[in-house]
């Protein structure tokens, strides 16, 4: 018997570790069996290669000889400097427009015959035929490769929509060259278990582009058979893929297909252009680019969502696109229906605003997000104003030593500059000098000389409605003036040039100077101080010290109020800006007074008004009877001419008598003003943080900025990070549009009578003898209603048997009003698939960026206001696609600008002796005063932009000391310190220092250089010679008012008209109110059966009453002695 062995040796287990995703993955040998080669290399001809001749050709091209256009001499204003001190900027938009006009000119045009509908049918199913060959023969190429899988039911649902979602997941992985390997296991694992070949995806490319085509020829055949020849021709003559090869660009196929469009040729050129600036070599610095596009040429709708999926697909890109904040839901709407598909890309929205009040926490999160969308592809869309309110966040995060909120956002700041590549559709405005982001920093104060200053003013309007009569008749034709209904009311009175304003400053500062009781020689001083603008106010000082003191140190105290009621900038008629005001008090308060005065009180604000003089005044008779004096005598009158008469409990009285007779009358606005907004509004703010267009640019970002417009007259006012860079055939767009716009039929002009309402304009245009299917209202005329008021009013004067509905934006959205007075979203209505039956009312903000097809012969109302500049009418003009061919023009002005343009027209030196005869005010005359426009407000922007550069040079030097490429360096807690106080600017001037200062006529240079040198901003000397450059160039001979302080005080210059500067403010949150505590041992004393406290030992909580004045000056007046040292406080 053989013992047992127990013993025996075992091998030890070995156990690997599988991830989840892949548990279910089944490895098997495929088998491979030859595509057939014909189809193979049809689908490679097509897919691997630009266009090889396998569209329609035209059957004959006959080149069209047309007239040379002659170029526009008369739009322009003067280039001579002895003429116009203008002429640098004059004669730059003259040079720019001559070039553009000389490409316009050479551009050759061609008229091509082609196929019959017959042909392009038979065409069509040929290619119908192919696709059907490509996709059978890929199905059997998959099928059979993966035959176990399709046995074993764990292979997916062959669909087009399945295969191409996952070659484009391939063709990512394929791109992504600069990858780790890691990510590449884990995207692939991601994928499906049909992995395709190489040869798979050349016969499904091959089909792709098939379908693209077949899509094209049945637009074509579409508008073949409804008759819109143009349409036809536009769609038949764009070649598919004739300068890209799709197998470059899949996600640019698969938009086609998805979108049912084809790229055209101009489209691919300016995306690699902004893809990859071929920029010059003589200044390769020079990175930066916008560029111009003509309206309608599909930037917004095609270029922007070509340039997110190519850009997103790197991996070290992360694309941001920047849009008007007006159009941001349009554009959001667009691009998640043209990317969230088989594209497969997230669109992120990124908001901020000084009351979303981050931790650290929240800050992190939005880290991560912004990480896992570069990683996942995905597209940021924000506003200039979500952008610059992060940046100004974080400094006062930083001042407010929030230091790990700080720290979280500086980090999101430097990963965007390393990974974050920006797209800026609409650039122009994006850039405007016009825009600038403000934060109010401190604790808020009244602004200097508080109730004395705004007594002064409406003392001055009230001289100004006395004097108005008089002016007007002596200068009728450069005055606009309107008698008001009643003598208590203000009237409507507007210089319509400077001719009259000496004379009327001269009337109104003698007619001060009668009431005072001054001697003669200080009545002289005085007014030599208040018309001279060399005078100093240390003139005046030794006489008036008494007056000059008590005027500039009186304080009235009240509480603030949220609803803002002063006056505030609106960027659209019924559209106030948000968060947005009026940069100096003295503009703000003297435009809040005219508001009033025209607008009248509403009812609330009438009981305000007379709750506080029967409750609160201690002789309100006689208040009431300096209201009432104002007022005609009548019969409505006579029954309220007593105070003792007045009841504001007889409703019939109320809103039949009292409130609508003493509405708008002057006085009574000026109690409620007094009493009720400017104690509460009328305040500033010790300290700021200022933001602007050039905020968005930095010589610290890794990553190209790219932008595009439809027009380049803001090219002056540019940040000096970047430039215009138009491509070689686009530089003739100026030309074209001006070409478009200059076209006979657009040659109807129509000017208002003085002061017409909305409902008045609405009939002019409805009588017209050309019928008006569109109001593009940029000069703002309709300003006494709701977009959703005018739109209603318009479609009730319609005719019913043609229009049946109204167009409308309401909140930055497009609505649609029908006969019922139903008011629906556009694109859910039956009204988008019945644009003939429809009139359109588009307001000023929503003339740019908007886009609807309107149809053929359609005629458009502009309208011209004052200060109207070439940019904003183009952009308006061009929402009609096919100006100049099938859309029409009429142009309507106010009777301020009828006079003006009627005056330059008599003014111009071009005029010979016959055209002086003829008064008809013709397109060229329209240009030209649009032109004198843009040649002033370009001007104007200069001096802000220069003065924003101050404020960007600041700032440079503030994070000096940051590496913003060293994505490990920590940010201290000193370090953010000092970055918000040497950012951190004052913003309250005193009257003294405004008013009270010599000033002399200097040019925007010398201004900007003194306020350059007074700053001692030394660590950014390239921009400062940009800067300088461009002033010296265009800045012209023409001068302003400025005041130069001394070099103690923080504004060294002011400028006159910078006190119509718009901002938008951001102003700090509401504080909360501390939470009281009651101290333990105030509880103890309340304990009935508790022990004696002996309270005189009991320091820490009570002390003598006396010692609660302790740093106050009531403290020396109260006798602290005399109070008996038993009286004790908590």
């Amino acid at each position: 018997m053989v013992p047992l062995n127990r013993q025996g040796s075992v091998g030890l287990q070995q156990f690997t570790f599988e991830l989840f995703q892949n548990h279910y993955q089944i490895y098997h040998n495929s088998t491979d069996k030859g595509i057939d080669q014909k189809l193979l290399e049809s689908a490679e001809q097509k897919f691997l290669h630009p266009h090889n001749n396998y569209f329609i050709e035209p059957t004959s091209c006959i080149k069209i000889t047309n007239q040379q256009n002659a170029f526009p001499e008369r739009m322009f204003p003067s280039t001579d400097s002895q003429v116009n001190p203008l002429s640098d900027i004059a004669k730059y938009f003259k040079e720019h427009l001559t070039e553009s006009w000389k490409n316009f000119n050479l551009t050759e045009e061609y008229r091509k015959e082609y196929p019959s509908s017959d042909y392009i049918n038979q065409f069509l199913d040929s290619f119908r035929l192919e696709s059907k060959k490509f996709w059978d023969e890929l199905i059997k190429s998959i099928t059979i490769r993966n035959e176990l899988l399709f046995k074993i039911g764990l292979a997916l649902r062959i669909l087009p929509t399945t295969l191409i979602s996952v070659f484009l997941q391939i063709w990512l992985n394929d791109t992504e060259s600069n990858s780790s390997t890691s990510s590449k296991i884990m995207s692939v694992a991601n994928l499906s278990a049909l992995l395709l070949t190489t040869e798979q995806r050349t016969l499904l490319g091959g089909i792709m582009v098939n379908w693209v085509v077949e899509q094209q020829l049945e637009r074509a055949l579409h508008f073949a058979n409804q008759k819109q020849r143009e349409d036809f021709e536009k769609e038949i003559s764009n070649v598919p893929h004739a300068n890209w090869t799709p197998s470059m660009h899949l996600p640019w196929l698969i938009l086609e297909l998805e979108m049912n469009i084809t790229i055209r040729e101009i489209q691919i050129e300016v995306a690699r252009h902004m893809i990859q600036p071929m920029m010059n070599e003589n200044n390769p610095s020079m990175s930066n680019i916008i560029m111009q596009l003509n309206m309608g040429e599909g930037k917004t709708s095609v270029i922007v969502p070509m340039l997110a999926v190519s850009v997103c697909s790197s991996p070290s890109s992360l694309v941001r696109i920047v849009v008007l904040k007006s159009l941001f839901p349009m554009n959001y709407q667009s691009l998640r229906y043209k990317l969230g598909g088989l594209l497969n890309r997230r669109v992120l929205p990124f908001a901020c605003r000084r009351d979303m009040n981050f931790t650290d926490v929240q800050i992190n999160k939005i880290f991560n997000r912004l990480q896992q969308g570069l990683s996942n592809h995905d597209v940021v869309l924000t506003s200039p104003e979500d952008i610059l309110s992060f940046d100004l966040l974080t400094i006062d995060k930083c001042r407010q030593n929030q230091f790990d909120v700080g720290r979280a956002m500086l980090s999101i700041q430097r990963w965007m500059k390393m990974f974050g590549r920006d797209i800026l559709d609409e650039s122009d405005e994006i850039l405007h000098v016009k825009y600038q982001l403000i934060y109010s920093i401190g604790r808020q104060q009244q602004v200097d000389g508080c109730l004395e200053r705004w007594n002064t003013i409406q003392f001055v309007l009230n001289l100004v409605k006395q004097h108005t009569t008089n002016i007007a008749q002596q200068h009728h034709n450069d005055i606009f003036y309107k008698a008001s209904e009643c003598r208590s009311r203000f009237p409507e009175f507007h210089l319509l040039n400077h001719q009259p304003f000496p004379e009327l400053c001269q009337r109104i500062a003698n007619a001060w100077l009668n009431q005072k009781n001054d001697r003669q020689l200080d009545q002289q001083l005085i007014l030599s101080f208040i018309l001279d603008a060399n005078s100093s106010i240390d003139i005046v000082i030794d006489r008036l010290i008494r007056c000059v003191e008590q005027t500039l140190s009186r304080q009235f105290q009240c509480e603030s109020k949220f609803n803002r009621l002063m006056a505030v900038p609106f960027r659209a008629e019924d559209v106030a800006a948000d968060n947005t005001e009026f940069g100096h008090p003295d503009v703000a308060i003297v435009l809040t007074q005219l508001s009033y005065y025209y607008c009248g009180l509403s009812d609330s604000q009438m009981f305000q008004c007379f709750d506080r003089l029967s409750q609160d005044e201690s002789d309100p008779e006689m208040i009431y009877d300096e209201w009432i004096s104002l007022e005609e005598e009548n019969e409505t009158i006579s029954s309220i001419k007593q105070w003792k008469t007045v009841n504001l409990k007889d409703y019939q009285q109320r809103t039949q008598r009292l409130f609508p007779t003493l509405r708008y009358n002057m006085s009574v606005i000026n109690y409620f003003l007094n009493h009720f907004v400017f104690p509460r509004e009328a305040k500033q703010f010790p300290h700021k943080l200022v933001s602007s267009p050039w905020d968005l640019f930095a010589s610290s970002r890794t990553k190209i900025i790219i932008g595009f417009s439809g027009t380049n007259d803001t090219q002056l006012l540019l940040p000096v990070h970047i430039r215009q860079y138009d491509l070689p055939q686009l530089q003739k767009t100026d030309a074209l549009v001006l070409n478009n716009l200059l076209q006979p039929k657009n040659d109807h002009y129509q000017y208002l009578p003085i002061s017409t309402s909305s409902d008045e304009i609405l009939n002019l245009i409805v009588k017209d003898k050309s019928v008006i299917q569109v109001i593009l209202d940029v000069g703002a005329l309709f300003v006494d209603g709701t977009n959703r008021q005018i739109a209603v009013k318009w479609l009730d004067k319609t005719d019913k048997k043609q229009i049946d509905y109204a167009v409308y934006f309401e909140s930055d959205s497009i609505f649609v009003c029908d006969r019922q007075y139903q008011h629906h979203a556009f694109l859910t209505s039956p009204a988008s698939e019945r644009l003939d039956r429809c009139v359109f009312y588009l307001n000023e903000i929503h003339t740019r960026g908007t886009d609807f097809k309107f149809p053929n012969e359609f005629r458009a109302a502009v309208t011209l206001g004052n200060g109207l500049s070439k940019d904003r009418l183009v952009q308006a003009c061009m929402r009609m696609r096919k100006l100049g061919k099938h859309h029409w023009l009429s142009f309507w002005s106010s009777n301020e600008v009828h006079q003006q343009i009627q005056t330059m027209k008599n003014n111009s030196p071009l005029l010979n002796e016959t055209e002086n005869i003829d008064d008809r005010i013709t397109l060229t005359d329209i240009l030209r005063w649009v032109y004198e426009n843009t040649q002033q407000s370009t001007w104007d922007g200069l001096h802000h932009w220069a003065i924003q550069s101050l404020s960007f040079q600041r700032k440079v030097t503030a994070f000096e000391n940051i590496h913003w490429k060293d994505l490990q360096e920590s940010f201290t807690n000193s370090t953010m310190i000092n970055l918000a106080n040497q950012c951190l600017e004052d913003e309250v001037t005193k009257l003294e220092n405004m008013y009270g200062v010599p000033k002399t006529f200097r040019t925007i240079f010398e201004i900007y250089s003194a306020r350059w040198k007074y700053s001692a901003i030394y660590s950014s000397v390239k921009i400062h010679e940009a800067v300088s450059k461009r002033l010296c160039s265009y800045g012209g001979s023409k001068t302003l008012l400025a005041q130069l302080l001394d070099e103690e005080q923080q504004r060294e210059l002011e400028r006159v008209q910078e006190l119509e500067e718009e901002r938008y403010q951001k102003r700090p949150s509401s504080v909360e109110p501390f939470e009281p505590l009651l101290h333990d041992i105030i509880k103890r004393l309340c304990e009935e059966q508790g022990p004696m406290l002996n309270l005189s030992k009991l320091t820490s909580v009570f002390c003598p009453i006396a010692d609660a004045f302790l740093g106050t000056t009531f403290y020396s007046e109260c006798q602290p002695d005399g109070w008996q040292k038993k009286s004790l406080a908590y």
